[in-house]
């Protein structure tokens, strides 16, 4: 509004206004506001006045170079487009065939996690097929490490330049991150890392980790536009530490501080080595024989949740195949496995599964095992060995006293065979692949594959001789491929 005519009207409103001052109060107040709001009006017309030929070129710029880049972009984009559908059928793409382990030492060879080495492969980046012909499937490539919080969001895809920033090199004053052949050659589109280490550990960069990457040489001149490979990130630690490093799974000759939750030289094991358990055998051994007294030697200390993961470690370990025996005194031999779990029973020439006893005898079984955990000392290796049924040993058996026999079983020197229907118990051939069966049930329940025991066949007769070794008491036993006492 032109402020002339703004002003006019406000001295118009003025003059009125003294003509009516007497008619009302409420006539005042909204004379009173009225005037307020023109003379904002008047105001404000009058700042636009002044400052709007200034304005309006920066305006009309602004909206123009605007307007101009969006026109570029949508055209420029019209233009590229068929040229990128042209060039993305020739990309390639380098890629790493395996995992690598969750955690690398220093100084040790850098192998995927089967053991074996570490492959990169060049493929088509549409259809991910090998290269094995042309030029780029021989050409050199440079392997680098990469942070590990590169590609965290596991794209397929990222630029060259986003793969040099990601670029971790080594610490001031220290050697190369990556040592040995840290250029291999493609051979038909595959190469192997067979010699390279880390010379330094992970902790001091942000993300602890670190990735392995590997792209064209520098040296090559190359139009095509190859994709770097990235691995899966990983720990690398300094390799004292690989010293204290816990094993999965154990093995039962494994110090007992490989096991999780307790540390070398720590108080769990102080408190294990004093009470003489050494191995992840004996512990084992321990935990079969005397399960809450292992738990109560180790104490409070050890939470009820770092025992279930130091038993369940424990329990991971890859079983052998040799037996145990303990002699009762009775004319019973009770066999157990590796850790001292029972497993079976010889009853005069008779081999037995535990499940093939009848309650009565299993409770029996089962008073002789207690014996047999008070005295762990006489629980002796159990070998089975093979002889023909005309050698004749090479010393004789020591009578043994008079046998106390197991309840419904058959006297000795009565039925040969007896009927598993009548006694719940196996003949001497059937008991034994009996037996067998129960060692594979086992070995299953410890998470390892199943095995058979040494001189067990199921070709022939498992108990061609059973002897009975370590101990010079009277109840050792000879059997011969009949079954029959020698």
């Amino acid at each position: 509004m032109d402020l002339k005519r703004v002003l006019d009207i406000v001295e118009e409103e003025v003059v009125d206004g003294d003509e009516e001052e007497l008619a009302s109060p409420d006539a005042k107040r909204r004379r009173t506001l009225l005037n307020s709001s023109s003379m904002q009006e008047a105001i404000g017309a009058q700042y636009m006045q002044k400052h709007l030929p200034k304005l309006e070129p920066f305006l009309r710029r602004v909206v123009q170079e605007e307007v101009h880049n969006v026109l570029i972009r949508h055209i420029d984009s019209a233009h590229r487009l068929p040229l990128q559908l042209k060039t993305s059928s020739k990309r390639y793409k380098l890629q790493f065939q395996g995992n690598l382990p969750q955690t690398l030492f220093t100084g040790n060879r850098v192998e995927a996690e089967n053991k074996q080495p570490l492959r990169i492969v060049l493929t088509d980046a549409v259809n991910n097929q090998l290269i094995t012909s042309g030029p780029l499937s021989s050409m050199k490539v440079e392997l680098l490490v990469l942070d590990g919080d590169f590609n965290a969001d596991e794209r397929l895809e990222h630029t060259e330049k986003e793969f040099s920033e990601s670029i971790v090199f080594e610490r001031e004053g220290k050697r190369p991150l990556l040592s040995g052949e840290v250029v291999i050659v493609l051979e038909k589109g595959v190469a192997s890392v067979r010699d390279i280490s880390f010379t330094d550990n992970s902790s001091w960069i942000r993300s602890r980790k670190f990735r392995l990457g590997a792209r064209m040489s520098r040296a090559s001149s190359i139009e095509e536009r190859v994709q770097e490979a990235v691995s899966n990130p990983f720990l690398v630690k300094d390799h004292r530490g690989e010293v204290y490093k816990k094993h999965h799974p154990p093995a039962l000759a494994d110090d007992v501080w490989r096991l999780e939750k307790i540390g070398k030289d720590g108080v769990f094991h102080k408190k294990l080595a004093d009470f003489g358990i050494h191995t992840v055998q004996d512990f084992l051994r321990n935990l079969v024989m005397d399960q809450y007294g292992l738990r109560g030697l180790l104490g409070s200390g050890m939470s009820n949740k770092m025992w279930e993961s130091t038993v369940e470690h424990a329990r991971e370990c890859v079983l052998d195949d040799k037996l145990y025996s303990y002699c009762s005194g009775h004319g019973i031999i009770l066999l157990f496995n590796c850790i001292h779990e029972n497993i079976g029973v010889v009853v005069g020439s008779n081999c037995f599964s535990v499940n093939a006893l009848t309650a009565t005898q299993k409770a029996l079984v089962v008073k002789l095992q207690q014996d047999a955990y008070k005295f762990p000392s006489r629980i002796v290796e159990f070998k089975v060995q093979s002889q023909s049924a005309d050698q004749s040993p090479t010393a004789p058996v020591p009578p043994g006293p008079a046998s106390t026999q197991m309840p419904g079983l058959p006297p000795q020197g009565g039925e040969a065979n007896p009927q598993p229907q009548d006694h719940g118990l196996l003949p001497l051939h059937d008991a034994a692949l009996g037996l067998e069966d129960v060692l594979h049930q086992h070995h299953r329940h410890h998470h390892s594959e199943p095995w058979i025991t040494n001189g067990f066949d199921a070709t022939r007769d498992p108990f061609d001789m059973l002897q009975f070794s370590g101990s010079s008491q009277p109840c050792g036993l000879l059997l011969s491929s009949t079954g029959a006492r020698l």
